[in-house]
């Protein structure tokens, strides 16, 4: 719980957020005693990562070679060798090229390959991507002297390589990567973003219910501490008793990323269960009563308009599931009901990176990354900065001792433009002019 801890405080001090160690903890306990049939759950599969109480899968995401695609521009491209091809030469380029197209493949075979020798006449091997043996193809026979031939040729060339994109994906129950589902760090954020969203304490309420995870995914040299990486995509995922719920995706519905997502999210729950990877989706799900937003919970509901149902082939009765809880203060721990922050009207208080405890936050000072408290880091009288280097004592205009800076100090001791005398006024505090005070 340690470790959580510091990771939770980690996303406070990144937003500059006002809290407490009691507050966290409340939050803490409360995720752990929430997710606990989940994390139970999702700790048997095989890829399930402890430190980030997650289970993450690499995997490749890409389409596959559409044949549609590739007839209709291989079509094309044969329209345009009729206009520029002889017709001696004519039926040797076709059938090479069309030896080619429609293997639908990458590579080709050596039995494919000689029949392009032949009549083609070009040289190509085992290993060649298909796309460069049509091109060579194309050149040899002067399909490039056509205007459109480079276009085409480009497009033909997609289709045969489809674009696949090295990715992780993190199927998790981690208290911060709720907080950050919808980071700061990302190049998009949602209502959830706890530097300007709408329904900030939405994360809170997603962290300690019975029934959410949290899908994203992250680029592939990311192994440690995802809840720090920008995300690619996220969904919300909600289970129980065999039925899983698909929220929506974001950034954007992309209809291909939304049904990967899902087959990646049934295998790994079917895995975890010990049973067949055999799911029935419900297609039209709006008439379905399976999801509700817990009374006084504060999460966006996406899932009331967006979204799918599947469940466990063979489960006999679709689980109702309650999502959300209400959300607790991270300052004083108690439930509160405002959506645009993640603490209530108590006092606002910090934890002090370098001792630990919890000041009012008037009393703190941000610098570094963090929130240091008085004591523990210097903080000027004047310009409420952190003083990083030599401390100057000077008097408030009550009279107590206080710390300035350096630059405030010069600004001090510099002539007062009303009575034109130097520093000593400034430093015991206005005595002689007050104009002078440290204000």
């Amino acid at each position: 719980m340690e470790e959580l801890k510091k990771a939770f405080y980690e996303v406070m001090y990144k937003y500059q957020k006002s809290f407490s160690e009691h507050g966290v903890m409340q939050n803490l306990n409360a995720w752990a005693e929430g997710k606990s049939q989940l994390l139970s759950l999702l700790r048997r599969h095989p890829n399930w990562n402890e430190k980030a109480k997650a289970v993450v899968i690499e995997f490749k995401e890409g389409r596959e070679i559409e044949r549609d695609t590739v007839d209709e521009i291989a079509f094309t491209m044969l329209s345009i060798a009729d206009r520029v091809i002889g017709e001696s030469d004519r039926a040797l380029f076709c059938t090479a090229f069309n030896a080619a197209v429609h293997k639908y493949s990458k590579t080709l075979s050596e039995e494919t390959l000689e029949i392009i020798r032949q009549n083609g006449g070009i040289k190509c091997a085992v290993g060649q991507k298909t796309s460069r043996i049509i091109g060579k193809l194309c050149r040899k026979f002067g399909l490039e002297s056509c205007e459109d031939y480079e276009r085409i040729y480009a497009r033909l060339s997609d289709a045969l390589n489809p674009l696949q994109i090295e990715k992780t994906a993190v199927l998790s129950v981690h208290p911060c990567d709720f907080l950050e589902m919808s980071s700061s760090s990302n190049t998009w954020t949602s209502c959830h973003n706890l530097a300007t969203g709408k329904y900030q304490s939405g994360s809170l309420s997603y962290m300690t219910d019975e029934v959410s995870m949290i899908f994203f995914t992250v680029d592939p040299d990311v192994t440690e501490s995802f809840y720090r990486a920008p995300r690619r995509t996220r969904q919300i995922f909600i289970f129980k008793d065999n039925c899983l719920y698909q929220s929506r995706l974001y950034p954007n519905e992309d209809e291909d990323v939304f049904t990967q997502n899902r087959e990646i999210v049934h295998k790994i729950l079917a895995g975890c269960l010990g049973v067949p990877n055999l799911w029935v989706l419900k297609s039209n799900c709006n008439n379905v009563n399976c999801c509700e937003s817990a009374k006084g919970s504060a999460q966006y509901p996406d899932y009331d308009f967006c979204g799918n149902l599947s469940y466990i082939k063979g489960t006999t009765s679709i689980a109702h599931m309650v999502i959300g809880k209400p959300p607790l203060c991270v300052c004083c721990g108690r439930p509160f009901r405002a959506f645009k922050s993640i603490k209530c009207d108590c006092e606002k208080t910090v934890v002090c990176q370098d001792c630990g405890r919890t000041v009012p936050i008037n009393r703190a000072v941000y610098d570094e990354g963090a929130f240091h408290c008085s004591t523990c880091r210097h903080i000027c009288a004047k310009c409420k900065r952190a003083i990083s280097d030599t401390v100057y004592p000077a008097f408030d205009r009550k009279g107590n001792p206080v710390e300035i800076c350096f630059e405030c100090y010069q600004t001090a001791t510099e002539p007062c433009a009303f009575c034109s005398v130097k520093g000593v006024c400034s430093i015991i505090g206005g005595s002689l002019c007050q104009h002078a005070a440290i204000r």
